[in-house]
């Protein structure tokens, strides 16, 4: 998704708020739409990436990822390889009620690592740390040689 349009449109704003200032304000404000356009980039990327999240909670077998492409991101819709087979998918959690900022120090060497987990995955790192904190967070698998009924799945 190319987001210069939305940046440039950002800019134009403040173009026209500053169209009656001097021309020192006018340079500064061009300089601050410069410098402030990474923020206002990955600002734009993780609200699509909240949004590709909030979708894949609502949607039970379709998942929705945001990856990067260089700059851009990039939105992916996918089912859920237990849908397309015609297993029966898990139910998804009623305890999220939203999302939440949390920030992780990793070695520089495990977060390379999962970074190209997630691009093997064609995932963000992000989607790829969420399903990874699920899968660890699951309680752990009951004795099943006693039942016959089987549910697999993606949550």
């Amino acid at each position: 998704m190319d987001l210069n349009p939305y940046l440039g449109a950002v800019a134009a704003d403040l173009e026209k708020a500053t169209a009656l200032a001097d021309e020192v304000t006018r340079n500064v404000t061009a300089r601050v739409a410069v410098a402030v356009e990474p923020a206002l980039r990955l600002a734009m990327t993780q609200l699509l990436a909240d949004a590709a999240a909030q979708l894949t909670s609502e949607l039970q077998s379709t998942v929705v990822t945001v990856r990067m492409d260089g700059r851009e991101p990039v939105l992916q819709v996918q089912e859920h390889p237990a849908a397309a087979s015609g297993q029966a998918l898990a139910e998804p959690a009623t305890e999220d009620e939203g999302t939440a900022r949390v920030t992780v120090r990793l070695p520089e060497q495990l977060k390379r690592s999962a970074e190209a987990l997630a691009q093997a995955a064609e995932q963000s790192l992000n989607t790829w740390i969420v399903q990874a904190v699920r899968r660890a967070t699951q309680p752990a698998p009951t004795d099943r040689r006693n039942s016959s009924r089987r549910i697999t799945g993606w949550a």
